[in-house]
């Protein structure tokens, strides 16, 4: 294996007819955004890094919104200190929605930066039994002021049994203390039963266990019981086709990685801090003979926000179809439904998108894609309702 390197960039043109989801005053606009994506994978060795990073610059030529530079990427290092002792390092960066109820626009997303950093010491106790020491410092800052920045001690402690080569099962426990800058202190404790499991088409991993969550501001405190766990599939139906299933369970914060980790879930940053969180998603993915590729998706996911007793559910399909045309030229097709409960306001939203576009292959390096799309939102808040159409073209080109 050899360090690799990969540096792409573009221009992304996106005209809409109502670029600020209005439900009454619609206003149509044109973004043009530039790109830069650098991908690294170092060499393996006594230090190993991974780099993904994305930055942007996104312009509105009548003003829908005030121009602004996007950043979205991941940074991963270890270092290997002595036998059995390393130290991890890691950064990831993305663009959250703040108000999961209002629409999905630029003025509701804001900037989320976590870091995460500590040591690892692994102990063999025998050729087929380990156990894991872990500690790690964990800092998550957002880029508006209105939301809570947090600092977070994490200590595990992982006992770990192969049975054989196919099969392990281990043990684990945790403490955490999370303190956010609004005074509000959290501890969550948790232990949970591990396993993972190899078959020759399939693979999977989880976990299940018990989660502790206290959390205090001022003379106020709250504590809650809860059963945590995840689970993760992955089942190879053909050469051609593969099914995944991820699901997880647990008491947490806003402030958690577990947003960034899980894609389909969104944390909504204007309700309380201590919340339990329930996603399922499950994938489908085939490639036919003739090079068309199908990818179809269906997730769920509910939030109990636990000091206001708030409730919200989510569930969504979605499904991608691309078909090459000519050795140059393909047609896709992308289509999503969501549907949102929100159990304080008594309220259902339905959103619903539809797209349709081409890529054209102009040289090794260098490609071109056009697309139109439509996206309808029904609420029964009359001022949650919008309908957009819009037209799309970008321009890729592969530096290195």
């Amino acid at each position: 294996m050899a360090a690799t390197n990969s540096l792409s960039g573009g221009i992304d043109n996106r005209f809409s007819d109502n670029a600020r989801r209005d439900s009454s005053n619609e206003e149509s606009d044109l973004e043009t955004r530039v790109n830069l994506n650098f991908q690294h994978l170092s060499d393996p060795g006594q230090c190993t890094s991974l780099v993904d990073m994305g930055l942007g610059y996104g312009y509105w030529h009548d003003d829908a919104f005030d121009s602004e530079v996007y950043t979205r990427g991941m940074l991963r290092g270890q270092c290997e200190l002595a036998k059995g002792l390393s130290w991890e390092a890691s950064d990831t960066i993305s663009q959250v929605t703040r108000d999961t109820r209002a629409a999905d626009t630029q003025d509701n997303l804001t900037r989320k930066n976590v870091f995460r950093t500590g040591p690892v010491y692994t102990l063999e106790l025998t050729p087929v039994d380990q156990i894991q020491f872990s500690a790690a410092y964990e800092n998550t800052e957002f880029e508006e002021p209105e939301e809570e920045d947090s600092e977070r001690l994490t200590g595990t402690v992982a006992y770990n049994h192969s049975f054989s080569q196919t099969l392990q099962l281990g043990v684990s426990t945790s403490a955490e203390r999370t303190e956010l800058d609004t005074g509000e202190e959290l501890d969550r404790e948790s232990v949970v039963g591990t396993f993972n499991k190899v078959w020759a088409t399939t693979r999977v991993s989880g976990s299940l266990g018990v989660n502790r969550l206290e959390t205090r501001l001022g003379t106020q405190e709250l504590s809650t019981d809860g059963v945590t766990g995840t689970l993760n599939l992955v089942r190879e139906i053909s050469p051609n086709s593969e099914f995944t299933l991820n699901a997880n369970r647990r008491l947490t914060d806003q402030t958690s990685t577990l947003g960034v980790q899980f894609g389909d879930f969104n944390f909504n940053l204007t309700q309380s801090t201590a919340v339990e969180v329930t996603a399922v998603r499950m994938g489908y993915n085939n490639r036919f003979s003739d090079g068309s590729t199908f990818l179809g998706t269906v997730s769920a996911s509910r939030s109990d926000y636990l000091q206001t007793g708030d409730r919200e559910e989510l569930t969504g399909i979605g499904a991608r179809y691309s078909r090459p045309i000519s050795e140059l030229l393909s047609w896709f097709l992308d289509t999503a439904y969501q549907h949102q409960r929100f159990e304080d306001e008594s309220a259902e939203d339905d959103l619903a998108s539809l797209s349709m576009g081409l890529d054209y292959l102009l040289t090794s390096r260098m490609d071109i894609r056009a697309a139109i799309g439509h996206r309808q939102k029904n609420s029964d808040i009359a001022s949650r309702e919008y309908q957009e159409n819009w037209v799309a073209v970008s321009l890729n080109y592969q530096f290195f």
